[in-house]
């Protein structure tokens, strides 16, 4: 069997366990057992498996997890009685589009990014955002979509261990292309995503004409050219985690990582010689998005979206995980000692810019090849 004919005999298995499902012979368990084996779906625990008056939540695991049923779950169950489940098994755009065009939809809402929320709206997979219950005004500027809207930032920051600098700790993006100031290993992502922009900035753009400059090839090319420059002084993170080790065993003394992990590090390295700059970060907004279809309705997600914009929930999930509160009304609440590592304080969204995501959809998978190239030669 060719893999042309595997993957067309794969998609009419999902449709026969979709029709069975929709007709009642094929309970919910068996039905999500059944495109997990198929590997459409993930294996699902059976805390995934809601029933049509309660609200399924999905994001990505670990202790977010935890955090989003803590701080928005149970409050949302405590005002109105309707249970939340929030199952960490991962909502990719595939996953979501799957379960939409199999006519049996099992999550009612999903932690998704700007990129992947434009594209299952293009693909028509997901709903609109209802704006007459979820307020665009509780969104930071240019986070509230059609089919999607902000629900926490994150930034690529500029991350220093002073420890390892002898106290001489670089303060923008062109010191840490400077090694003979500022030597050490430094660590960036070994994706592009969020890592070009600060090598615009270390050539002296300003962060309002980075996406302009990044919009040339030219402009794209001295980007890179940077990466090359500076590559027998990289250490290239993977996963969240990878940034936070190189950090904790001391392989780098600086680096542009997520500003979530960067809180982690904040209470695991010596005190005092850890610290983060958001000046020339990148910040990006976490998205919800509502599958067509979804079990609990439209209304009812549409209450839950609204009931996490609330500023002081918003302030929880920053004091337990380091996101950003999306709603502008959440600074004035967050604490003084946790100001400074908020991306989205006023102080420190005024230095940053928001992460473009249609320049991405244009130019990721070039400039990804050039990027690696340029690490690895």
């Amino acid at each position: 069997m060719t893999d042309t004919t595997d993957h067309e005999a794969k998609l009419d298995l999902v449709e026969i366990a979709a029709y069975r499902y929709r007709e009642g012979r094929l309970t919910r368990r068996g039905f999500i057992s059944a495109m997990a084996a198929l590997g459409v779906l993930p294996a699902l625990g059976s805390k995934a498996l809601a029933g049509a008056n309660e609200l399924v939540v999905v994001n990505w695991g670990g202790r977010p997890t935890e955090v989003l049923q803590e701080v928005l779950g149970d409050t949302y169950t405590a005002a109105t009685g309707v249970k939340v489940i929030v199952d960490g098994s991962g909502p990719s755009g595939g996953k979501i589009r799957a379960m939409v065009e199999s006519g049996a939809v099992v999550w009612d809402l999903c932690d998704s990014g700007m990129g992947t929320a434009i594209i299952l709206e293009q693909q028509g997979i997901t709903q609109p955002i209802d704006y007459n219950i979820v307020d665009r005004n509780k969104v930071i500027e240019g986070t509230a979509y059609s089919n999607g809207v902000g629900n926490y930032v994150y930034s690529y920051v500029l991350a220093t261990n002073s420890k390892m600098l002898g106290g001489n700790v670089p303060k923008t993006w062109a010191d840490v292309w400077n090694t003979k100031d500022f030597p050490g290993m430094r660590t960036f992502r070994k994706s592009v995503r969020g890592m070009l922009e600060s090598a615009v900035m270390a050539q002296g753009v300003p962060t309002k004409d980075v996406y302009e400059v990044l919009g040339t090839q030219d402009g794209i090319n001295g980007a890179i050219d940077m990466f090359r420059k500076l590559r027998e002084n990289i250490i290239v993170w993977g996963s969240g985690s990878d940034s936070q080790n190189l950090f904790l065993q001391e392989e780098v003394a600086m680096g542009n990582i997520w500003h979530t992990r960067a809180f982690l590090l904040k209470d695991q390295i010596e005190g005092g010689t850890f610290d983060i700059s958001f000046d020339g970060g990148v910040i990006a907004p976490g998205v919800w998005v509502v599958p067509k279809n979804n079990p609990a309705g439209t209304e009812e997600v549409m209450k839950f979206i609204a009931h996490g914009q609330d500023p002081a929930l918003q302030v929880k999930w920053l004091e337990l995980i380091g996101s950003g509160p999306i709603n502008p009304a959440a600074a004035a609440l967050v604490p003084p000692e946790l100001a400074a590592w908020n991306p989205s304080s006023p102080e420190n969204l005024a230095t940053q810019i928001l992460y473009n995501d249609e320049w991405y959809a244009k130019n990721q998978q070039a400039a990804e090849e050039l990027y690696i190239d340029a690490l690895i030669n």
